[in-house]
């Protein structure tokens, strides 16, 4: 299920809290559960200016993927594993909308092996 967000939520930027936003950032990340480390997707909205640097982060966190889970991580506190991101503008039009969820029902794979 898509996430939806108010309107008065969605009038500033997630991060700086003062922007307006441009961009949604769908992050898939693996969370810890009872039965080990689960997907979920994280969404948030942001400007321009705070778009760098959450992808800056999304960079830094790349090397966390290999960490094992450990045993002091719980539900309340762990290291994030991000695993992707897609960013998308929010103006988009149902044409590139369509685009984007065609890519994304493909295996990336088949793209690389044809």
């Amino acid at each position: 299920m898509a996430t939806t967000f108010t309107r008065e939520d969605a009038q500033t930027c997630f991060r700086c809290d003062i922007n307006p936003p441009s961009f949604r950032l769908i992050s898939l990340e693996r969370v810890p559960s009872d039965d080990g480390l689960i997907p979920e997707c994280m969404v948030t909205l942001l400007c321009q200016d705070c778009l760098r640097f959450e992808l800056d982060d999304f960079h830094e966190a790349l090397n966390q993927t290999s960490i094992p889970f450990g045993e002091d991580a719980t539900e309340e506190s762990f290291l994030c594993r991000q695993i992707g991101v897609l960013v998308v503008p929010l103006a988009v039009s149902y044409n590139e909308s369509r685009l984007l969820v065609e890519e994304l029902q493909t295996d990336g794979l088949e793209c690389v092996v044809n």
